[in-house]
């Protein structure tokens, strides 16, 4: 293992899986991607249905052999079975046993994860406080909500104490009550275990924005931009609303009457409040409107989520 390897939990190297449909032809569901995943970050992975997303996931897992390249989770390649004790996995739609209580299905994988006695208890009920589901752990799971069903597969994904882990689409389905709850866990989850990794795949861009440090695109199985959240909305980007009142008209316009001006970067603004400067112009009020995550993609063309041949379903295998 190289040494630059030390701080990264997720290596990709030229990864390509291509997919048989049938009759002699095949799909390329990833195509020579490469990506490094720090530690202790919180990466998001995004991309329209059919970018890959999924498919490169499950790869990482071992889920699925990649046709070419290779793949290291903390240190070790892919499919060696320790990555797995590494990692902590929360799939798009967890299933489980209707028939069990929420403690007695954690106590299950804990025990499939061979914990056992006072650690196995202590460890369920620092989870059930840290998902909040403390005070519905005795009620059978066929009555959680989608939401809670989604905190409890977090918590069941943290049982072993993972240095990685990995959410498909973690707020997939929920209501925006419930996708605000889940966001908040993944804050606290990262506040807690700081030196643990959270990567996690989404194509809600405010998700993304507001959690992650970093951010992977994919696009037709290929990486489009790999690069943190500030430096993709960085400040030259910023948007300003300025209010102004000519100085030399102020007595004889009513105060309401206000002139706005909408500059692009700060280059601009400091260009204009020259100019007023020296022109006799009041300013009555400047406001910064940071870029959002989705105009920053869609001015460089990277991402159109509306766009028809992003539709198409991810070839599954």
């Amino acid at each position: 293992m190289n040494s630059s390897m030390n701080n990264v939990d997720i290596l990709i190297k030229n990864v390509s899986k291509r997919f048989s449909t049938g009759w002699g032809k095949s799909k390329m569901g990833v195509d020579g991607l490469s990506l490094e995943v720090p530690k202790g970050q919180v990466v998001g992975l995004l991309g329209p249905n059919g970018s890959g997303k999924s498919t490169t996931i499950k790869m990482i897992l071992g889920f699925l052999k990649p046709t070419a390249g290779e793949i290291w989770v903390c240190g070790h390649q892919v499919p060696d079975k320790i990555t797995r004790s590494f990692i902590g996995y929360l799939p798009e739609n967890p299933r489980f046993p209707k028939f069990l209580s929420g403690r007695a299905l954690l106590t299950f994988y804990g025990n499939l994860l061979s914990l056992s006695g006072k650690a196995l208890t202590n460890r369920i009920d620092f989870l059930l406080d840290l998902v909040d589901l403390r005070w519905a752990s005795e009620e059978k799971v066929q009555g959680y909500s989608k939401g809670m069903t989604q905190r409890l597969a977090i918590a069941q994904s943290l049982l072993n104490e993972p240095r990685l882990l990995i959410f498909d689409e973690p707020m997939s389905g929920l209501d925006p009550l419930g996708r605000k709850d889940i966001r908040n866990l993944i804050r606290r989850i990262h506040s807690e275990l700081p030196e643990a990794t959270i990567f996690f795949s989404s194509h809600i861009l405010e998700d993304v924005e507001q959690l992650c440090s970093s951010v992977a695109l994919l696009r037709k199985g290929k990486l489009k931009t790999f690069c943190s959240i500030d430096e993709l909305l960085k400040v030259e980007g910023n948007r300003f609303e300025v209010s102004i009142r000519d100085s030399q008209q102020a007595d004889t316009l009513p105060p309401g009457n206000l002139t706005t001006k909408n500059l692009n970067g700060t280059e601009e603004l400091i260009s204009f409040l020259n100019q007023a400067q020296q022109k006799g112009i009041s300013i009555v009020s400047i406001s910064s409107h940071r870029n959002k995550l989705e105009e920053a993609l869609f001015k460089e063309g990277e991402l159109n989520l509306n766009h028809p041949e992003n539709n198409q379903p991810e070839a599954r295998q």
